[in-house]
């Protein structure tokens, strides 16, 4: 996360900011959208013309979730997870100041920019449960850690929704004694829900849907995005996914 390339595209009628994580199957979604825009015709059966077909449906975005959900491979988010477990949280443990830890901790979770990390520190208290241990260990002088060594990494939950890692540290104190520290950390495959403690959103961030329809829409808009999968569906399964 040392860089973030972001790109900027119009999401349900907001211009939106989208980092280049979530921006690999924009391409072939862009192609699919644009081929299924055009014109639907049908044949009539006793002169062989063309004519266009004006029936107008409504837009089953649950069935669309659905198909993604049966194809979705939560490999990406599992990847971040234990990543993020093994590389970059027990960094947490070493660090000497309160300004260094919540420099650190905005680092990690991805509060980059200078009002993400506002949103960071108005919602310390409530969505970040182990910055506040973290705080009062450093205040106590049981933190910083001499040095720390993941001791595990388990997976406890893995489905298509979301994901469970669990990881387990040794930290070696100041004094000399043996801590051991747990983080588990749930991940949900809908990028846009991935974790409280992380942010997801860059630039503008998303209204709260006023309808069902409209939280069916973004559910799958971002489901798409999350998924490499999309080459296994059938024909049919691409035009009812792609069909708007």
């Amino acid at each position: 996360m040392a860089s973030r390339i972001r790109f900027a595209i119009p999401i349900l009628g907001r211009l939106i900011i989208i980092n280049a994580r979530k921006l690999f199957l924009l391409i072939p979604l862009a192609v699919g959208l644009m081929a299924c825009s055009a014109e639907t015709v049908k044949t009539s059966s006793n002169l062989g013309e063309k004519t266009p077909n004006m029936a107008v449906s409504k837009v089953d975005y649950k069935k669309k979730s659905e198909i993604i959900d049966r194809i979705k491979s939560p490999e990406s988010v599992l990847s971040i997870l234990i990543q993020k477990l093994e590389s970059e949280w027990p960094t947490l443990f070493t660090v000497k100041t309160e300004e260094d830890l919540l420099q650190r901790y905005s680092f990690i979770t991805w509060h980059i920019h200078p009002e993400a990390k506002q949103r960071l520190q108005n919602n310390l208290s409530t969505l970040h449960p182990e910055y506040q241990e973290y705080i009062k260990l450093l205040k106590e002088g049981v933190l910083p850690a001499k040095k720390y060594t993941v001791t595990n990494i388990s997976i406890d939950k893995y489905s298509s929704e979301s994901i469970t890692v669990t990881a387990q540290y040794e930290l070696l104190l100041q004094n000399g004694q043996i801590k051991n520290m747990k983080v588990s950390m749930e991940g949900n495959t809908n990028f846009e829900k991935f974790n409280q403690r992380f942010n997801t959103s860059e630039g503008e961030l998303l209204p709260n849907p006023a309808t069902k329809e409209e939280e069916n829409s973004r559910d799958f808009i971002f489901s798409v995005l999350t998924t490499d999968e999309v080459r296994k569906l059938t024909l049919e399964e691409l035009s009812t996914l792609f069909e708007h």
